[in-house]
Parts: structure tokens; sequence; C-alpha cells
């Protein structure tokens, strides 16, 4: 098998980022790194004068807002970038937490969770005493309310529980799904009897509350739903992940494949690198094994796959069962 001998080159990476690639002019002073390196980069200045006065910035304002995203969206993509050199410098995020202060948060989580779900019980016992003396319509719907109240919160408390005790006999990727299949339960019930109102009610208020109600939990509901579909992620974190990849190694020739797609609150990568044909196999194993430890540090990762190859030419290994 024939192969370039560019690739098989050791300066591979420093050719292909050397400035000489695209000019003829070469720095003497600075040896070209193999790494990327956004430091150079600068977002260039968004002049919104205009000398046409307010009439030209009128009818450009739309296109004067899609430049301004584009802007936006390229300066959160440095911010991102940017992270990622934090992250191999520190071996952590500016924002993550320590283990000590997930703890604190998780206990003042816990707290909270059972401080209300006892302040609902009370008000719902209250309220229910209240109904069955004044048989007031209006007391049995603020009873009811309460009793949807005690409901989300069994059934975030109930999660919270499952997700803490795992099994990994009979669940061997953990149980981090039941809470957004918690909230697609709920938001279901509450969607639909928001429907059933609107069905039963003549009257205008009750209606258009009923109308919040279905309009709100549906959108709850298909926000869970894209969670638990396998939805990818947007382009700016895959790119986040391309860098922190190309940063990793030396070794690594180029980088066939990038995936992110939601698998509950968090996200899977899937990531394929190409390294040498005649490396070791332990040096590759660890050049693997030390990039799917890096990516499950990010915040959002919960699982990460990495597969090693020797050339870009091959077929696709792994085609989806579609029926």
């Amino acid at each position: 098998m024939e192969t370039d001998p560019r690739i098989d080159s050791f300066d591979y990476r420093t050719e292909l980022l050397s400035p000489a690639a695209t000019a003829q002019v070469v720095t003497a002073t600075r040896e070209p790194s193999w790494q990327l390196n956004m430091d150079g980069f600068r977002l260039p200045e968004r002049h919104m004068n205009s000398e046409f006065g307010c009439r030209y910035f009128f009818k450009t304002i739309r296109r004067l807002k899609k430049v301004a995203a584009y802007y936006k969206r390229q300066e959160n993509i440095l911010k991102g970038f940017d992270e990622v050199d934090k992250f191999a410098d520190s071996g952590f995020l500016p924002e993550t937490l320590t283990e000590d202060e997930e703890k604190q948060l998780a206990r003042s989580e816990s707290i909270a969770i059972y401080a209300s779900n006892i302040a609902n019980v009370v008000i719902f016992i209250a309220k229910l005493y209240a109904s069955a003396e004044s048989r007031s319509l209006a007391v049995i719907a603020s009873t009811l309310d309460s009793l949807l109240d005690l409901l989300s919160g069994f059934i975030l408390w109930f999660t919270s529980y499952a997700m803490k005790n795992p099994n990994h006999h009979r669940y061997p990727i953990g149980k981090n799904r039941m809470q957004p299949v918690g909230i697609v339960v709920f938001a279901s019930v509450m969607a639909t009897l928001g429907l059933q109102i609107l069905f039963e009610s003549g009257r205008q208020i009750i209606a258009k509350i009923a109308l919040y109600t279905i309009s709100n939990w549906s959108k709850t509901v298909m926000e869970n739903v894209w969670s638990l579909i396998g939805r990818t992620a947007p382009p700016e974190y895959l790119a986040k992940l391309t860098y922190l990849i190309w940063n990793h190694n030396k070794e690594i020739k180029h980088i066939d494949t990038v995936r992110a797609y939601t698998f509950g609150c968090n996200y899977f990568v899937e990531v394929d690198i190409v390294l040498p044909e005649d490396m070791a196999l332990g040096q590759a194993h660890d050049i693997g094994e030390t990039l799917q430890e890096k990516l499950e540090k990010l915040p959002k990762v919960e699982r990460a796959f990495v597969h090693v190859d020797f050339d870009t030419t091959h077929k696709l290994e792994h085609k989806p069962k579609i029926p």
C-alpha cells in the first residue's frame, strides 16, 4: 500500500501549520509549533456607523444583525479554544467545581429538595382541609395545583435517588437518563391535563390558562425528547473538540471523525484519529487512552470513545442499522 511520504515524515504537522505553506517569507526567529495556536487570531472591529444616515441603516438592519451574529459565533469559538488551552495546561476548565465544592452543592440541593417537599406537603394538607370545609371550586383547583407540585417534587427526588444508586450490572452506562425521562413523563401528564381542561371548559380565562399550560409543558417535553434521541452537538462545540484532539499529541496525523450527540443531559463523543502505521501498539494505546480520559473530563461529556487507525482511505467501518 502506497502512502504519502509527507504523512509519514516526522515534520508533517509542522509543515501543515507552517507559514511557508502559504507564503515564501519564513521567520527564522521562531520555530512553528505542531499545535494550533489561537493567540494570533483577532476579530476585526465592528463599525456600526454609516455615512448614509438612518435611512440606509434601517434598510440594512437585517444584514447588520446577521453580521453581528456571525462575529458573535466567532468570538464564542475563540473563547472555547482559549478554555481548551487552559484545560490542557491545568487539567480542568476555569468554571469546573472542585470535589469539595461539588459535595457542598449536592448537599445544598438535597436540603432544598427536602425543604420544598415538606413545604408542599404542609400546604397540600391545609388546602385539602379547606376544600373539604368550604367546597369551593377555587380552593379545590388550588389543592389540585399543590398536588401537582408534590408529584413533580416526588419525580425529581426519585430520579435523583436512582441516579445516586447506580447498578453497573443492570445499567452499564449509568442512570443519568432517568432525569429527562422523568421530566418527559411529568410534562406529558401536565400537557394532557391542560388539553382536557381546554375541552371541558367553556370559560375564556380557564381556556387561556389551559393553552398556556399546554404550550409550556409541550415545549418542556420537546426539549427533553431532543436530549434523548441523540441530536448532534452544535458546530461550535464540535470545533472545540477538534481543537482539543489535534493539540493532544504531535503523533496524530489526521482527525478522521468527530461526533458528539446527546444521550440524556450530556454528550457521547466518538473520535477517529490516524497515527503512523509503524507506531508501536503500546504507544498508540497510550495516546488513545489519554485522549479519552481528557475528553471525559469535559463538563458536558458523559462518555468518550476513541478509535485509532493508520490510514484515511478505508471504507466506513460502522454502518447504522436502519430498517
